[in-house]
């Protein structure tokens, strides 16, 4: 009897062994395939949905990394919404996607709730390029804070921009 559950358990023990090791052999070639897979994967925005033209600089120019970057002095000047200074504006493009990034300092007498808004990117003629869906963090009073968007058209090209509130 004891032969009997001494060769019982090694062949328990053999079968683990064995079927551990046929598991890490599966686990690394699912792990190689899947990072070979992730390595082709198209990016979310493709060049055919993307409405930014690099070659067309206005209110922009080319950064040395290949970047457009919006050079609007009427941007540069900041603007002011709901008592916020939004300034240190950056709208950057590259050939999939516009960036917009802001400092939001709350100049309220009270603490900022967060809350979202439509950043409205203007031509110089007052035409929408873009309206981009963001949103204002929780700013303490007298602190700052920090909003970005992204789009598929142009914004980089943007003379002027205006928030509005999402209802």
């Amino acid at each position: 009897m004891k032969k009997i559950n001494k060769k019982l358990i090694f062949l328990i023990i053999i079968l683990l062994i064995i079927i551990s090791i046929l598991a890490t052999i599966l686990i690394n070639k699912i792990n190689k395939n899947m990072k070979n897979n992730y390595l082709d994967i198209e990016p979310s925005i493709s060049s055919e949905k993307s409405e930014i033209d690099m070659s067309n600089l206005t209110n922009s120019e080319i950064a040395e990394d290949g970047l457009k970057v919006n050079k609007s002095s009427k941007i540069e000047q900041g603007i002011e919404f709901n008592d916020l200074k939004i300034q240190n504006i950056k709208i950057e493009a590259g050939e999939n996607i516009s960036i917009f990034n802001a400092k939001v300092e709350n100049t309220l007498d009270k603490d900022l709730d967060g809350y979202l808004v439509y950043i409205i990117f203007l031509d110089e003629n007052g035409n929408e390029i873009d309206k981009v869906e963001t949103s204002f963090p929780k700013i303490e009073k007298g602190k700052t804070g920090y909003i970005t968007a992204t789009s598929t058209k142009d914004i980089a090209t943007a003379y002027d921009i205006k928030i509005e509130r999402k209802q």
